[in-house]
């Protein structure tokens, strides 16, 4: 009974080492990330096609009367909508 103790003590250290190890890679990308001004703001909203349901980036869609539509050509052409 002891040695399992003594192993989940073993393998739950190894677990909270290697999450430290995560935050700290986390912590440097994300720095290095506000370093380089070179990337443009991208805008998290998320719209839904108005034929299919898909749902994707404001930035992807294609606005039309209805709502915004996914600008796939194969979902216009299984809606019968012309574009």
């Amino acid at each position: 009974m002891g040695k399992i103790i003594v192993w989940i003590i073993v393998v739950f250290a190894i677990l909270f080492v290697l999450r430290l190890l995560n935050v700290a890679k986390a912590k440097r990308a994300q720095a290095r990330g506000k370093a380089s001004p070179s990337q443009a703001p991208t805008d998290g909203t998320m719209v839904r096609c108005v034929s299919c349901g898909v749902f994707l980036p404001k930035a992807d869609a294609l606005p039309s009367p209805q709502g915004f539509r996914c600008g796939d050509p194969a979902c216009s052409a299984r809606h019968g909508d012309a574009r």
